[in-house]
């Protein structure tokens, strides 16, 4: 935070409305502030919106909020704030925590402890509803008329009570200032900027006060001579801002005309002047400054995890998408001066964790950053798109510099959605790119959109179902446990390629509400037919549709993206895991004599000749396999093939789980789930540990099995020959399943086992019941 005295030479004050992101802070404003005190201006920030949020999150804030208007609230409604908000400091220093992150049941306590003062401040202030995410008023920034309406009606907006006690009091502190910049990224900050630019104009009339923030850019054309705002405001600033605020204060310092700033809007008489804007160079950004924002305490998370970019804009033009259309060109930072940032950052603030704000972060810049950040202990995540050219290469060289999360858009799971939607991106690529982020310990959140223009209910539900499935695939074979999937209704946006040409999408757009002169998202009629379904596959997901469509459609309940991030980065690190890709069966030597039957879950979608195609509709994974083979299960493949390529088929049907190992009757193990804490596990005859400098494996002179181990892996391996249980020599005693895991950290258990059946599979290890019965072993007797 900056000093008071800094503070009041300060003239310039810019500022970040509420409502936005409460568990981290924006960018705009730190970045916005470099520029200025780079180019010798006193300036100074406030983060509005942080404050609001820990005004109210306040036994004394919010209990000055009752005090006001307590009568609104039945006896009942006041003892529930009440007891709240006599627990909501406790809450909140909790939030912000380190412990937050790790107690999950605390975690929601907290959560549920500030909600229900949230809704306690609502229930006194009528027509409102609040929440972490947004405030919604009875007023709505859709209009100007009632835009107007919420800026001075303190009984429904709590702005104005909140501002007279944290935005008045710094006002009269800044006896040097002569311009505030409000920051206006989205609608929700709207009616919050003007309540706070009213305030100014009330206490310091002499200072000018200028708007800028995409969603200012968005509306800016919708404003005539004379609009209301003006009366509040003195000038809008469009697009980006770097070069604009240098040059706006500049020359209101000097008192001169305003004429010529890049993206000016200003009052001109009875016109509007308008200029062209500029774009910003990013190889000539500063580090952002944010040493006027409460790192520490101002924000409902630990961190602090702070906002960066990588590049600007979008280089893809989707359909639904106002992004392109409604910023500037893109461009890709030098990934050089990117790492440069996050170091500064580091030296600066202590921190290690990092948000890529970018709209996305491309392959390109992935790649670069991977091998840029390899050598530093940071932690990041951002957002990214479906691509041909995303792998396990990839993907582990980003885990390996610190990528612990990504959010992708998928947006549909049906080729012909995402062509209408002109994603540029083709469903094939989908479940490939989410396995290797997976795989390589990377947690992952789905966006899907609902009811895109010519999308059937059965097409929705089966993106529903995919999604579902990766995030039960993320749990249970990668053990990534923080994947995450939400999806909402098609929303048109008034600057998106579906609103500019609506009849290539058969779309007609509805007349606006002439009272909502701002509102931006617009009604229409879809005037084409709906697709049918025609496979077998199809009509089986349209006739479970409404089912899957009438349950929860995405975790909208999941805790900010800050904080899954935060808990995604405690979790222990991929290079400690026990073996790679460990729900993949690895079939060893020997795998040819283990009774297969089909696997659950999938199902025959056509037969054609000798072969059968089978699909597994939660995956969308398709396999073809030998009808005579498919028809003679259960069996071995020794049993049942002809040819080699037989084999190989059947080998490939097992390790994508299109085939599990069968019960033959004889008690052999067939799963990982049975290997229970009593049984008794050795190093199989003939087995070694091998150690070359740092690398240990694991080496069977009877199979010729050989299995690079991780440090984890090779602790197993050690801890099974110190019990007697090595393979050189006799019959040692071996080590118990739950002695074994009782040397790890509590919750590796899924991973230990799937390793060890990984080894027994491979015959370098085997396994006994306690009584010695050798038939639990799953080796060949």
């Amino acid at each position: 935070m900056p000093s008071r005295d800094a503070s009041r030479k300060s003239r310039v004050l810019l500022v970040n409305p509420p409502l936005w992101n409460p568990y981290a802070p924006h960018l705009a404003v730190p970045l916005l502030l470099a520029v200025l005190r780079r180019h010798g201006v006193a300036a100074s920030a406030l983060d509005l919106s942080a404050e609001t949020m820990r005004f109210l999150l306040s036994e004394q804030g919010a209990g000055d909020y009752a005090a006001e208007r307590g009568d609104l609230l039945s006896p009942r409604e006041r003892d529930r704030f009440e007891a709240a908000g006599s627990a909501v400091d406790r809450a909140a220093a909790f939030l912000r925590s380190p412990e937050s992150i790790e107690d999950v049941d605390g975690y929601r306590a907290a959560t549920a402890v500030c909600h229900s003062v949230l809704d306690g401040v609502a229930a006194l202030t009528p027509g409102a509803a609040l929440s972490f995410d947004r405030f919604d008023l009875r007023d709505r920034p859709v209009g100007t008329r009632q835009v107007m309406r919420a800026v001075a009606d303190p009984a429904h907006n709590p702005y104005c009570h909140v501002f007279e006690r944290v935005l008045v009091p710094r006002l009269r502190e800044m006896p040097e200032l002569e311009i505030v910049g409000l920051s206006v990224s989205a609608d929700s900050q709207l009616i919050a900027a003007l309540t706070a630019a009213r305030l100014v104009r009330r206490e310091r009339p002499d200072v000018h006060i200028t708007v800028g923030g995409n969603f200012v850019t968005r509306i800016a054309d919708r404003l005539r001579p004379g609009h209301p705002f003006f009366d509040l405001v003195d000038s809008i600033v469009r697009y980006e801002g770097e070069e604009s605020i240098v040059d706006l204060v500049d020359r209101l310092l000097a008192g001169r005309t305003l004429h010529g700033v890049a993206g000016i809007l200003i009052p001109d008489g009875d016109e509007l002047h308008r200029c062209p804007p500029s774009t910003a160079s990013l190889g000539e950004l500063p580090v952002p400054d944010f040493t006027d924002h409460p790192l520490t305490d101002g924000y409902l998370a630990p961190g602090p995890v702070l906002p960066v970019i990588a590049s600007r804009s979008c280089a893809w033009k989707c359909a639904f998408c106002a992004i392109p259309f409604a910023s500037d060109k893109f461009r890709i930072r030098a990934p050089e001066a990117v790492v440069a940032e996050l170091d500064e950052l580091h030296r600066r603030h202590g921190t290690r964790h990092f948000q890529f704000v970018d709209e996305i972060l491309t392959v390109r810049s992935m790649r670069a950053l991977s091998q840029g950040l390899a050598d530093r202990d940071y932690r990041w995540y951002g957002e990214t798109r479906f691509s041909p050219t995303i792998d396990r290469r990839l993907t582990d060289a980003m885990y390996a510099a610190g990528c612990r999360r990504l959010d992708l858009g998928l947006e549909s799971y049906n080729q012909d959605v995402l062509d209408r939607m002109r994603k540029d991106v083709q469903a094939s690529w989908i479940a490939p790119n989410l396995d290797a982020l997976l795989a390589s310990g990377i947690s992952v959140h789905l966006f899907g959109i609902a009811g895109f223009p010519g999308e059937a209910r059965w097409q929705t539900a089966r993106t529903v179902e995919f999604a579902a499935a990766t995030l039960a695939r993320s749990r249970e074979r990668y053990d990534v446990p923080d994947s995450t999937f939400g999806i909402g209704p098609f929303v048109l946006d008034a600057l998106s390629p579906v609103a500019a040409t609506p009849a290539d999408f058969q779309v007609r757009v509805l007349h606006p509400d002439p009272t909502e002169d701002l509102q931006m998202t617009l009604r229409y009629d879809y005037l084409g037919p709906l697709p049918e379904p025609t496979s077998a596959e199809d009509l089986a997901v349209a006739a479970r549709a409404e089912r899957v469509l009438s349950s929860s459609l995405g975790t909208d309940d999941r805790p900010a993206e800050e904080v899954i991030f935060l808990r995604a980065d405690q979790r222990k690190d991929r290079g400690a895991d026990l073996g790679s890709d460990p729900g993949v069966r690895c079939p060893g030597p020997g795998w040819e004599r283990l009774p297969l039957r089909p696997a659950g879950g999938w199902v025959i979608q056509r037969r054609s000749g000798q072969r059968t195609l089978l699909y597994e509709p939660r995956q969308g994974a398709l396999l073809a396999l030998p009808t005579r083979l498919l028809d003679a299960l259960p069996g071995t493949a020794a049993e049942l093939c002809a040819t080699e390529e037989e084999r190989d088929l059947l080998r490939t049907a097992l390790h994508h789980h299109c085939l599990e190992l069968a019960d033959d009757g004889t008690g052999r193990l067939t799963s990982a789930d049975q290997l229970t804490g009593d049984l008794l596990l050795r190093a199989a005859p003939g087995t070694e540990l091998v150690r070359d400098g740092a690398d240990a494996f694991l080496s069977s002179r009877t199979t010729g099995q050989r299995l690079r181990l991780s440090p984890s892996g090779a602790a197993v391996a050690d801890l099974v020959a110190e019990s007697g249980g090595g393979g050189r020599g006799g019959r040692g005693a071996g080590i118990r399943v739950a002695d074994l895991e009782s040397g790890f950290a509590p919750g590796s258990a899924p991973r230990l086992r799937t390793f060890v059946w990984r080894l027994l599979l491979t015959q370098l290890l085997s396994v006994e019941s306690a009584d010695r019965s050798p038939h639990q072993s799953t080796e060949r007797r």
